[in-house]
């Protein structure tokens, strides 16, 4: 019997049928005849070739020759200059350098795009191409035109509003779950913010609770620029269970959050300037003065943080004064309109873009927690005015005014979007819902 071994079965496809044909003519010309114990050993034997592949300089030379290029993408930091940022790119193009640091827009370019995204694009040898900044729907672009020739030019970027919807189920953590889940942290922020005057984060938040939210996610070029709006939320906690959806009133132009009924859910303040903190001193007209021992009013309420904790403002308004203030420290007062006013004291320092007059939303951080001025350890001292006066915060708090509720038309419009929002959160009721551990 004749028998043909191959050494590589994945070849028997090809291999096989062109063998057979000449063994077949083999027979039909000469007749059948065996192999001999030479051939046979010879037709068995293995051949093993070593290849080796040309050097990374030849490999990269080849690779250019197809005129390939290379993308990288990273993140202008705080105090970056064109040449770190260059060289964490990858770009190793001594005229692109030049270029761009004869041109006196670079560093103003670099100091507004902090957090933002860089994006590069080189050819094999490290050359710039194209550089491309990106501040939310705008673009700083550098290009190459020829041999050591580059052009700047700014851009408008499209973009695309996506509308997210999140089912989370509360496992050890409501925060954990909520990024677990995917939602964004500014997205969470802002469901806390609008119910922590009606729920204890701390103490009515367990395991099991169920939180549904539909948002606006804002892409450009397919990526997300953190620009997020929240449109809707129902949040089961317990027995009890909270909803806010966003409508934009026609007749004030001005978005806010409803309840079902076109009832305000935003409080005109938040409950304390801190989270998840406690008080260690409260208002009163008598106590001993911690560091100096004599009786002295406290007009205000003082909170037990560790140092740099974020410190919020609790409404909106506009910062009246901010620096140092004798035996408060670093100081923070804010005019939420003509009645009220509130101060924040002993900050460690204060938050980026929070000077005089400068304006403020209710929960955007305006400092940290601190021990400056006349403190024996680092906490926050709170005060709340009344037409100028000292009020204990809690009275305020308790009569916490809301922001005016719908009316009129302004509702009927908005019955219409909130049957919407509505619908699409229940629509989450039948979908799988992330879990955290």
């Amino acid at each position: 019997m004749l028998r043909l071994t191959l050494r590589n079965p994945e070849r028997l496809w090809t291999l096989g049928p062109a063998a057979f044909g000449l063994i077949m003519a083999s027979i039909t010309a000469f007749g059948l005849s065996g192999l001999s114990e030479a051939e046979s050993k010879m037709l068995k034997q293995q051949v093993a070739t070593e290849l080796k592949p040309q050097g990374l300089d030849q490999q990269i030379k080849a690779l250019g020759a197809h005129g390939l290029e290379l993308t990288r993408e990273d993140e202008v930091r705080k105090n970056d200059s064109i040449e770190a940022l260059l060289e964490r790119l990858g770009v190793e193009d001594q005229a692109a350098r030049l270029y761009l640091k004869k041109d006196m827009r670079t560093a103003a370019v670099l100091r507004g795009n902090v957090g933002q995204g860089a994006l590069v694009r080189t050819d094999l040898q490290g050359r710039l191409l194209r550089l491309q900044l990106m501040n939310k729907l705008d673009a700083w672009i550098v290009e190459r035109t020829g041999e050591d020739q580059f052009t700047t030019r700014t851009a408008r970027l499209g973009s695309e509003m996506r509308i997210e919807h999140r089912s989370v189920e509360v496992g050890r953590s409501f925060f954990g779950a909520m990024d677990e889940a995917g939602v964004p942290e500014p997205i969470t922020e802002q469901v806390v913010t609008l119910f922590e005057s009606d729920l204890d984060f701390r103490r009515h938040v367990n395991a099991g609770d169920i939180v549904r939210v539909i948002y606006e996610n804002q892409l450009v070029g397919g990526r997300d620029i953190g620009a997020y709006k929240l449109l809707a939320v129902r949040f089961e906690a317990g027995q009890k269970t909270y909803e806010a959806l966003y409508f934009e009133n026609p007749e004030t132009r001005k978005g806010n959050y409803y309840d079902a009924q076109g009832r305000s859910v935003k409080r005109g303040f938040l409950a304390e300037p801190l989270r998840y903190t406690r008080m260690s001193s409260g208002f009163t007209t008598y106590r001993l003065h911690p560091l100096f021992g004599d009786p002295r009013a406290h007009r205000g309420v003082d909170y037990a943080a560790p140092e740099g904790t974020p410190v919020r403002s609790v409404a909106d308004g506009t910062v009246v004064s901010r620096g140092w203030s004798t035996g408060y420290g670093n100081t923070v007062e804010i005019k939420h309109n003509e009645r009220y006013s509130t101060l924040y004291a002993h900050l460690s320092s204060f938050a980026a873009n929070i000077n005089r007059g400068s304006t403020v939303s209710m929960g955007d951080i305006i400092g940290y927690v601190g021990s400056t001025g006349w403190a024996t350890g680092p906490h926050l001292h709170y005060e709340f005015r009344v037409n100028g006066r000292h009020v204990d915060p809690s009275r305020v708090l308790a009569e916490n005014p809301q922001v005016p509720s719908l009316t009129g038309n302004a509702l009927k419009s908005f019955e219409v979007a909130a049957a919407d929002l509505r619908s699409r959160l229940s629509l989450l009721d039948n979908v799988n819902t992330a879990r955290a551990q």
